[in-house]
């Protein structure tokens, strides 16, 4: 059994060395400072509602073919939520069409 789990985040060294020697410690910890998290919440509702938003973070990101499509999944995630939040502040509650942009082709190595 691994050592007692800290209750505040690690530094960022202690982080990139789990990561890199034992993913799945860094993957207990994330999931006991997440529980944790949620477990502080105010109200039964909003523990119920967080539980919901990991459980599907947690499978965006088992779904994604590799680390980095997973992170950029959450990111989007994350950004999707604030950009909702601003139009809710702001009372936008109408859907921003994505603007048009150009693709401009880079050239391929032979």
């Amino acid at each position: 059994m691994h050592a007692e789990l800290p209750t505040e985040l690690p530094s960022f060294d202690t982080l990139r060395h789990l990561a890199e020697h034992d993913p799945e410690q860094l993957e207990t910890l994330r999931h006991h400072l997440a529980e944790q998290l949620i477990a502080g919440a105010s109200t039964p509702q909003l523990q119920a509602r967080l539980r919901g938003l990991q459980f599907e973070i947690d499978m965006r990101v088992r779904l994604a073919p590799n680390p980095i499509a997973a992170c950029i999944t959450v990111s989007q995630m994350m950004h999707r939520s604030l950009e909702q939040l601003q139009r809710t502040l702001n009372g936008d509650h109408w859907q921003v069409p994505p603007a048009e942009a150009t693709i401009i082709p880079l050239p391929t190595r032979h």
